[in-house]
């Protein structure tokens, strides 16, 4: 199976107060339908963590050419296409009911050793005709340089919800703390139509996570730090 699908209907706790998809419910939507199809060709969690292995999100770029809202009828389609020994790459397709894409993203994954939290060398996982070469985004996701200058916004402390299966913070939680980064009048006056994020370093039930913001013309940039170290980075175009 080369392109898994799954439907979604919208529901109202998935959308903000303009009753669009919140950003944080595509990174969980696109969480759990990589993991599904990756259990399907077997290397998904079950298969790894018998080796004492996960998979962690390193990467990713999304593009928004439109923003599903409350009660959409959905369809989210992913594929893998291979990995070059360090980064294992994955596209992400959402159609709406015609059938038209407006959401394309591509990611990068590494796979961490679960004890020493260390990357590990990616081998040839599954058969290699479970790869589908296709390109939602041409380019792999970028690494983001962030500007000198940037404001302080507030300390985050990882709270028990914030962390998942792999006993950091989840991935998707890093786009909500970005998002309350900002004010509220100007996040629900503009739309998101690109997005970039960089997974840095991984964080623990509470670790002190420190927020910075820099706002310039049409492009958002957020990072998170931890004692001076780069916990994450997301760049958000707007219009």
């Amino acid at each position: 199976m080369k392109i898994y699908s799954e439907k979604y209907l919208v529901k109202s706790y998935e959308t903000d107060m303009n009753a669009s998809l919140k950003l944080f419910t595509f990174m969980n939507y696109a969480q759990e339908i990589a993991g599904q199809h990756a259990n399907l060709l077997g290397f998904g969690y079950d298969t790894l963590i018998k080796e004492g292995f996960v998979w962690v999100l390193s990467r990713m770029h999304i593009i928004f050419k439109d923003i599903p809202k409350w009660k959409d009828n959905i369809t989210m389609y992913t594929w893998h296409k291979g990995g070059d020994r360090l980064f294992w790459y994955r596209d992400f397709v959402v159609n709406n009911e015609d059938e038209e894409a407006v959401i394309k993203a591509t990611s990068s994954w590494v796979i961490i050793n679960i004890e020493t939290r260390k990357m590990h060398k990616i081998e040839l996982l599954g058969h290699p005709d479970t790869i589908h070469l296709k390109d939602a985004i041409t380019e792999h996701a970028e690494k983001i340089i962030t500007p000198h200058e940037m404001e302080y916004v507030h300390t985050k402390k990882v709270s028990y919800s914030d962390v998942d299966i792999n006993k950091h913070t989840n991935n998707a939680k890093y786009v909500e703390w970005a998002i309350d980064s900002l004010d509220p009048e100007f996040y629900s006056s503009i739309q998101v139509s690109d997005m970039i994020i960089n997974f840095n370093l991984e964080t623990r039930l509470n670790d002190q996570v420190e927020i910075y913001r820099h706002i310039s013309n049409n492009n958002v940039i957020i990072e998170g730090k931890k004692e001076k170290n780069s916990i994450f980075t997301i760049k958000m175009i707007i219009k």
